[in-house]
Parts: structure tokens; C-alpha cells; sequence
């Protein structure tokens, strides 16, 4: 009985642990990812639409091609957002609440191989890590702590059944943790092999022909359930994907595609000893040139190969050293499919995806602190149990002061350049706020900084290609938005961007080439006909022009006085005075107060014949309409640096 009540009591202490670890998270609103999967997107702000919370990507733009698919964990915001009316505190809330069931599930677990004092040990270092504080502290590490609670919580059924077999509520509960942890995020694929691994430690699973058999006869039906419930959700990821990995998970990391992906996966395994075991200087945010990718056998690419294979050594040595192999085994099964090893991922490294992998280093604390129980004098330790407490609190204090920087998208940016202004997505960050503020001149350095730091991300090209678009400098911005192209040419944006760019440098041809590639991925047929408008006109083919032109203004959405303005422009260069003019009529009617003294000059200007091509040369009141949109220029180029970089597919 006093064993059971010290079970509960150690419970109680992690739980504690971690909600006062994470406590100040409450007060941060949404942050970079959470703009785009929550605050913004519609499917969670609904309940009534079940089919496009259930059959529809992860991410609202791309997410065919970036292959995400986690319905459970949109049905999960869905629901905190009609609960919290979209307040922010509530998803943390629940992260906080979740966090804390995880730590639990790891002391259970623990429990399982050790004595309750070495599981708490490792349980609250688990509690406290800094290197969870991203899945906690951002909402959408949601997907994170939902897919780990049911991962762990199988391994807590199958790894405390009495005896080898699994009775028919065991087996049931382990099937639909794995449905759920899939459903919630693709790195709960693991739970079967894990689920093995855990019956090769109690020794249930021996290297024999005979124990193979045995076990095979009592535990393989009810595993078969779990090869069901993959391959039911690999048919259903496939339906709404279209594929079964997407196009492309990582667009703006050319390195994780080809023999770079292996190189530059293994430069990472040194970060990830370091940020499990040493845990100092960590970051918001890798991608370059916080880690810059490895193209070949160079010192550290060499060490990851050599730290790879002594894990895959003492994974190996499972059936002979349990308790040695377990840290192991879980860390390498765990890390595989988010280390770019087997399948490229959305990142080059996170500390999120280390969320499931750390309970190794918890399981490793475990054994030790039990060892250490074992080999040190009763009255040398204290000093030992001084020095524990000591890091534990250290940690946690590492990570509630770090979790503010996800309060916000500016937060987190100006968190990413305190750590690490190296980072090109810090420097791009910054040039967002620039933008905000209506600084053209400072978000162009800051760019330009992001830029030279790293000059291989499609999207950060387009949009400085977009910003050159707003400061006129046309020469700078083509070739930029065409390398875009190069890398990616699934982004609508860069195409459409590249379109007006031609315009404006006078590259008429290329112009047309740019609309058709624009429309064929979503731009609006009216602003692709404006296009073809303007490059006709550029190279004089005015019929063509007054076509085009005429299509965009049939159309609401072409219903502006700027494309009316340039409609009329055209037809009084045709000698069509008096459509010229109704057109003009049309755009006065439709522009605001600050344009109507310019569109009586427009009017006027047609009326005296300006537009002919024999009239005397006239000032044209649409001579500083650089090229011509539906709002007098393209879009504030805003920088969306917070979108990529997690995209991580599993």
C-alpha cells in the first residue's frame, strides 16, 4: 500500500513540476506557425464543417505538396476555439495540461524497469528540459504532445500487462492510441517498433527460436491490428494528400534533397547530444546559418556517422544489456523518421522533434540515478541528491524564461536574433517589422542581410524580388524572382511577382510567359489578363491589348478604377474616342476622393486626343502608374518567414 501511495505522490510531484515549469506560457498569444494554422485558418474556427477539419492537409496553401496531414490535431484547436472563443490562453492551457500528462506517462513508464526514485528522477528531467519548451510554448506543438501522449500511453498498457499476452481491452486501447497518435502527427508511426523494443527489455522477447515463436503466437494478432490501422491511415493520408510524401517537404531547402539530405543529416546527430545533454545555447529557429548543411565527409558529418553507429551498437546489444539498450534503441527509433535519414522533412533540425526521442535521455537518468542508489554510501548521498535537485531546477528555469519567446511572431523573432542574428530567418524577421512600420529602405537591409546569409530560400527571393518590385528597381528583381522560380515552382506568388517585374523592366515577352505560369496556379484570370494587357501594349499589339483589357473590366473582380483607367488609356490609342471616354467615366465613378482629380485629367487628356498615336505628345496622368493592378501596385511585401520553417512532415 505505501508503494502505491508513493507511486501516486510521485505522480503528483512531476505533474506539479511541469505545469510550474510552463505556468507563464499562459500568457502568450499566437506565434509564427499559429498565424497560419489557427488565428487565421478558417477550418478551426468551425465546428459544422467536419469534412474540411477531417479531409483536407495540415497546411491551408501547399499542403498537398508539402505533405502534412494531422485532422485530430485541427479537430483539437477546432474545438479549444469554440471553447475559448479564439483566445490564446486556452491552447496553451492545454498544451501545459498535456505536457504534464506526457511527463506522467513517462514516470509509468519508467516505473516499469526501475524503482519509483529513479523513474521520478527521470521523469522530472523529462518535466523540465528546455528542449520541449518550443512544443509547449508554441500552440501548434500541440500535434506534438497529442501524438507523444499516445505513443506513450501504449507503451504504458503493453509494457505493464501481466504476463506475454494481450487481453482483448489492452489490445483495443494500444489500436486506438495509435490511430490518434497518427491522426495527430506522422512520428507516432514508430509505436509498433517501440512496442518491440519494450518487450525485448522485460525480457518477454528473447534471442531464441523458441521464445520468438512463443511471443509471435501471443502478441502477433493483436499487433496485426496496428498494420491495420497504418495502412487504413496510409490510404486516407493518400487520398487527401494525392500522394503519400507530397511533392516536397522542405521547397526552401534544396540540401535535403539527393546525397546532401544524408550528409547534412548526419552533421546533425552532434546537435542533438548537445542539446539533450548540454542544453545552453539553443534557438528558436536551425535553418542557416545557425547550421549550415554538409556536402560531404567533413569532421562533422564524420562524428555524426560515428555517434550514428555507436547508438545502432548498443540498440543492437537490447537482448543482452536491457537497461544499456533501451536509451538506445527508443532514441534511434524515435529519431529516424525526423532525422532526414529515411525521408527528407520540412526542417534540417528542430529542437521539437527531439520531443519523443528525449524520453531516452529520461530512461538514461533513470538507470543511472538507480545505479547510483545502488553504488553510492547511504551518507554521500545527499550531496548527490543536492547537485540533482540543483540541475533540475537550472533547467527549469532555462526553460520558463525562455518561454516567452513564443509570446508572439515579434517575440519570437527578436528571441531568434538575440540568440542567433546569424540566422537568415532572424534577419528576415526583422525585415518584416521594418515593413510594418512602412520602412522600405530598412527591411531592404535587413533582406539583402538575409539573403547573403543564405540565397537558396524560393520564398525569401520572391520576396525580396517583391521588395525591389516597391523600390522600382526592376533589374535587381527579375533575376532574383527567376532563380525563385528555379527553386520552386510551385509558388503562385513568384510567378504572379515575376509577371509585373517583367512588366516593369520591359520584358514584354517574358511577361506573357510569367501570366500564363501565374494563372495556371491560382492568379485570378483578370490580374493574369492585366498582365497580357500591358505586355501587348508594350509590344504594340493594341488590338490584343484592348482585348485582354476589356475581359479583365467584364469581370467583378476587374471592376476597379485603375484597370477601367488603363482600358480607356488603350482605346484612345486605337482612336476610339468616345469608348475611351465612357471607359473613363466608368474609372471616375469607381475611384476614391484622392484619384478623381486625376481621373478628370484622364478625361480630359482623351478628349484633346493625347492617346493618338499622331496627337502631339501629352502628359499622361497615369505616367507614374509603374505598371497598372487593381490597387495602383502589387501587395506589401511582407515577409512570411514564420511559414517554412516548420513544415516538418513528421
Amino acid at each position: 500500500m505505501r508503494g502505491i501511495v508513493r507511486r501516486r505522490w510521485a505522480a503528483l510531484v512531476v505533474a506539479i513540476v511541469s505545469i510550474m515549469t510552463y505556468a507563464n506560457t499562459l500568457a502568450n498569444g499566437f506565434a509564427v506557425d499559429d498565424d497560419y494554422i489557427i488565428r487565421t485558418n478558417t477550418r478551426v474556427h468551425s465546428l459544422a464543417d467536419q469534412a474540411s477539419i477531417w479531409l483536407t492537409p495540415w497546411w491551408p496553401t501547399y499542403g498537398e505538396q508539402l505533405g502534412l496531414y494531422r485532422p485530430l490535431t485541427i479537430f483539437s484547436f477546432a474545438v479549444q476555439w469554440a471553447v475559448g472563443d479564439g483566445s490564446p490562453w486556452v491552447f496553451h492551457l492545454v498544451n501545459v495540461l498535456l505536457h504534464a500528462g506526457v511527463a506522467v506517462l513517462a514516470l509509468l513508464l519508467l516505473r516499469r524497469f526501475v524503482s519509483t526514485n529513479a523513474a521520478l528522477a527521470g521523469a522530472l528531467l523529462f518535466a523540465v528540459h528546455p528542449v520541449h519548451t518550443e512544443v509547449v510554448a508554441n500552440v501548434v506543438g500541440q500535434a506534438e504532445l497529442i501524438a507523444a501522449a499516445a505513443v506513450l500511453g501504449a507503451c504504458v498498457v503493453f509494457a505493464g500487462r501481466t504476463g506475454i499476452r494481450l487481453r482483448p481491452r489492452e489490445a483495443a486501447i494500444i489500436t486506438g492510441l495509435y490511430a490518434l497518435g497518427l491522426l495527430a502527427k506522422e512520428g507516432a508511426v514508430v509505436l509498433p517498433a517501440l512496442l518491440v523494443v519494450l518487450d525485448i527489455a522485460q525480457r518477454r522477447l528473447r534471442l531464441s527460436r523458441r521464445s520468438l515463436r512463443h511471443w509471435m503466437r501471443a502478441v502477433a494478432p493483436p499487433l496485426g491490428l496496428l498494420l491495420v490501422v497504418f495502412v487504413a491511415y496510409f490510404a486516407l493520408r493518400t487520398h487527401v494528400l494525392g500522394s503519400a510524401t507530397g511533392e516536397d517537404a522542405a521547397p526552401w531547402l534544396s540540401f535535403l534533397r539527393g546525397e546532401a539530405r544524408v550528409y547534412s543529416a548526419l552533421r546533425i546527430w552532434p546537435e542533438y547530444a548537445r542539446l539533450l545533454f548540454f542544453p545552453v545555447d539553443l534557438s528558436a529557429d536551425y535553418s542557416p546559418a545557425v547550421l549550415l548543411p554538409a556536402n560531404s565527409f567533413e569532421p562533422m558529418v564524420v562524428l555524426g556517422a560515428l555517434m550514428l553507429g555507436t547508438v545502432v551498437a548498443l540498440a543492437l546489444a537490447l537482448p543482452f544489456r536491457p537497461i544499456a539498450g533501451l536509451p538506445a534503441a527508443w532514441f534511434l527509433i524515435a529519431v529516424l523518421p525526423v532525422s532526414n535519414l529515411v525521408i527528407p522533412i520540412g526542417v534540417l533540425m528542430a529542437e521539437r522533434v527531439l520531443y519523443l526521442p528525449s524520453v531516452a535521455v529520461s530512461i538514461l537518468a533513470a538507470v543511472v540515478w538507480s545505479r547510483l542508489a545502488l553504488t553510492v554510501p547511504e551518507h554521500r548521498q545527499r550531496p548527490v541528491l543536492a547537485v540533482a535537485a540543483a540541475v533540475l531546477v537550472l533547467l527549469a528555469v532555462r526553460s520558463f524564461v525562455r518561454n516567452p519567446d513564443w509570446r508572439d511572431s515579434n517575440a519570437y523573432y527578436a528571441a531568434l536574433l538575440r540568440d542567433h542574428p546569424e540566422s537568415y530567418r532572424a534577419q528576415w524577421g526583422v525585415a518584416a517589422q521594418r515593413l510594418a512600420q512602412g520602412d522600405l529602405e530598412g527591411a531592404r537591409v535587413h533582406m539583402e542581410f538575409a539573403h547573403r546569409l543564405w540565397p537558396h530560400d524560393p520564398q525569401q527571393l520572391s520576396e525580396l524580388g517583391l521588395l525591389y518590385m516597391w523600390l522600382r528597381d526592376y533589374a535587381a528583381a527579375v533575376p532574383l524572382l527567376e532563380r525563385a522560380r528555379e527553386l520552386s515552382a510551385m509558388l503562385p506568388r513568384t510567378w504572379s511577382t515575376l509577371a509585373w517585374a517583367n512588366l516593369g523592366a520591359r520584358r514584354w515577352t517574358a511577361a506573357l510567359e510569367a501570366a500564363d505560369g501565374a494563372e495556371r496556379l491560382g492568379m485570378a484570370p483578370p490580374e493574369a489578363q492585366a498582365v497580357r494587357a500591358q505586355a501587348y501594349e508594350g509590344l504594340g499589339q493594341w488590338s490584343d491589348a484592348r482585348e485582354a483589357w476589356q475581359s479583365v473590366v467584364s469581370t467583378s473582380e476587374g471592376n476597379t478604377f485603375t484597370y477601367w483607367s488603363a482600358y480607356a488609356r488603350t482605346l484612345a490609342r486605337l482612336g476610339e474616342r468616345d469608348p475611351a471616354l465612357a471607359a473613363a467615366d466608368s474609372a471616375h465613378a469607381l475611384a476614391p476622393e484622392s484619384e478623381a482629380e486625376r481621373m478628370s485629367r484622364l478625361r480630359s487628356a482623351i478628349e484633346r486626343g493625347c492617346f493618338t498615336v499622331d496627337a502631339a505628345d501629352c502628359a499622361d496622368p497615369l505616367h507614374d502608374w509603374w505598371v497598372v493592378t487593381s490597387s495602383r501596385g502589387l501587395e506589401a511585401p511582407v515577409p512570411s518567414a514564420a511559414r517554412a520553417d516548420s513544415a516538418d512532415t513528421t
